[in-house]
């Protein structure tokens, strides 16, 4: 399960942003798109950093065994970069979230007036 965790670290913000986000787009409810965009940004950042320790963790277990390891960093550039590319698709899907936010929101005003 180690092995697994930090990959779901990573991805888990995405997904509740894309639910949450969605949710608070098309319903109201009790939580905000800005608190809940804030959130996920925040979480983005811990959790990568959790991701990241969790990772190393494992690959210092993983060559504990050897008396003399070499150990390649590239599986925690992989984990680093990957932590970037969402963190860059979380901040995109917050946008997209908000002009589809603020859109309904014009369509709404301008159907009160009309009426």
């Amino acid at each position: 399960m180690l092995n697994l965790l930090p990959l779901l670290l990573i991805i888990l913000p995405v997904l509740l942003q894309l639910i949450l986000g969605a949710f608070s787009v098309y319903k109201p409810t009790s939580l905000k798109f800005n608190r809940i965009s804030w959130i996920n940004f925040i979480l983005q950042i811990a959790l990568s950093f959790a991701a990241f320790n969790i990772a190393d963790y494992n690959f210092s277990k993983q060559y504990e065994q050897y008396p003399n390891p070499v150990r390649c960093g590239m599986p925690l550039l992989g984990i680093a970069m990957a932590s970037f590319f969402l963190l860059f698709i979380l901040i995109l899907i917050i946008v997209i979230q908000f002009l589809i936010k603020r859109w309904r929101e014009n369509r709404s005003k301008k159907e009160t007036i009309q009426s």
